[in-house]
């Protein structure tokens, strides 16, 4: 990763010749294979997620014990059959994803504006139109970026960046978020970026259900669990004047396209009380979820942080069943 200043104007690592040398070699192999599959015809693309599905099933034990943990705390009513077809699903999922993300890195705008389909438009149109700022509520779907990429053609939008250990990898998906009018900026940078973009007429891409730690968080429920959740974006509502819009990407393998929905503006928000925001925060999420549970991520700690007295999560790594 470059030093901090080696930054593009909005806000991506600047490439670095460094990373042409041979130990990044099978990043770049990644890279080319990325554009390769973009090329083929989508029916190509699934048959090969088909194809390697059972080979990542095998290899993605410490992930599947993630989100065996989470799927039981957070649906315990549901029969553990339920839940085990849930994360098989999300494994299929992943794989036919990211066999996508070629189009991202390489493709025009127009390919991806023809591969995402938007719903609920009017609701950024309403608030824009009151003369309210915009905060996008953005749940971890493993179509994530394909709703923040296309979103970046139409709107100049600016969301908080967490740099990967590959630099190469994250070269790639930070200049995807940042090709057209999006930007990136580190979460370490705190208020300023934010303050900056507000007043710049930016919409903030706000993702909310990362475990980032007990420091300036509530114990909330998500779902039928209490979750360490920032009690941040009703302050940030507020600074800005913002309407809090909640959105989800998920893929439709009936259409063979990404769909990104954007619900009505979250009601009566902020509150003026941190903990009643961070539950309406939580409860919004769990909308965006609900419909389609496989495809959340929950390969996530999102349990990372425990309240007082509760065990510790996430430590033992099962092996995954066979026949995946």
């Amino acid at each position: 990763m470059p030093p901090a200043a080696a930054r593009t104007a909005r806000g991506a690592p600047a490439f670095d010749r460094r990373w042409l040398g041979p130990r990044h070699w099978p990043s770049w192999g990644i890279a080319g294979l990325a554009w390769l599959l973009q090329c083929l015809p989508q029916r190509a693309r699934d048959a090969l997620a088909r194809l390697v599905l059972p080979l990542v099933w095998r290899l993605t034990g410490r992930q599947q014990h993630n989100a065996r943990i989470n799927l039981g705390l957070c649906f315990p009513q549901q029969p553990p059959e339920w839940r085990e077809q849930v994360l098989r699903e999300h494994i299929a999922l992943a794989v036919r994803v990211t066999l996508d993300y070629g189009l991202l890195w390489f493709g025009s705008a127009t390919a991806i504006e023809r591969a995402v389909r938007f719903h609920g438009e009017e609701h950024l149109a309403a608030a824009r139109a009151e003369g309210r700022r915009v905060i996008l509520l953005v749940a971890h779907a493993l179509a994530l970026d394909f709703g923040i990429c296309a979103f970046g053609i139409r709107h100049r939008a600016l969301g908080p960046y967490k740099a990967l250990a590959d630099p190469v990898i994250d070269w790639l998906i930070a200049r995807a978020r940042t090709r057209f009018e999006g930007s990136v900026f580190e979460r370490e940078a705190g208020m300023r970026p934010v303050i900056r973009g507000f007043r710049d007429g930016q919409i903030l891409v706000y993702l909310a259900d990362e475990d980032l730690g007990p420091d300036g968080a509530v114990f909330v429920p998500f779902f039928a669990e209490p979750k360490a959740t920032l009690a941040t974006l009703g302050r940030l509502a507020k600074l800005g004047d913002a309407r809090v819009i909640p959105s989800v990407t998920r893929w439709n393998a009936a259409e063979g396209v990404y769909d990104c929905f954007h619900l009505p503006p979250l009601a009566d928000f902020p509150s003026g009380d941190a903990e009643r925001d961070a539950r309406a925060m939580n409860a919004a999420v769990e909308a965006l979820i609900t419909p389609e549970p496989a495809q959340y991520m929950w390969t996530l700690r999102l349990f990372r942080t425990r309240p007082s007295g509760r065990a510790k999560l996430y430590k033992q790594r099962k092996t995954p069943p066979a026949g995946g």
